[in-house]
């Protein structure tokens, strides 16, 4: 598992990306060929997709790339 450090640097990368395209392009180049393939297998799968981002890893993932606190509120920095 990946420190948080690493996890910060990801997410500004991603923030500072301008579209889904650039996000999806770095992100892939930040995995594995075998990490990348199981992402797009999960990704293409609704119902794995869905269970992906029901975890808290994935939420806790999500609320830091929307700016937010885990109490669902906005981060001042």
């Amino acid at each position: 598992m990946q420190d948080n450090g690493f996890l910060d640097k990801m997410i500004g990368e991603m923030k500072a990306k301008g579209s889904k395209k650039e996000v999806e392009d770095y992100l892939m180049q930040q995995l594995s060929p075998a990490q990348s393939k199981k992402l797009q297998e999960v990704l293409s799968d609704e119902n794995a997709a869905r269970a992906l981002l029901q975890t808290p890893q994935a939420q806790s993932l999500m609320r830091k790339l929307m700016g937010e606190n885990a109490d669902g509120h906005e981060q001042h920095q």
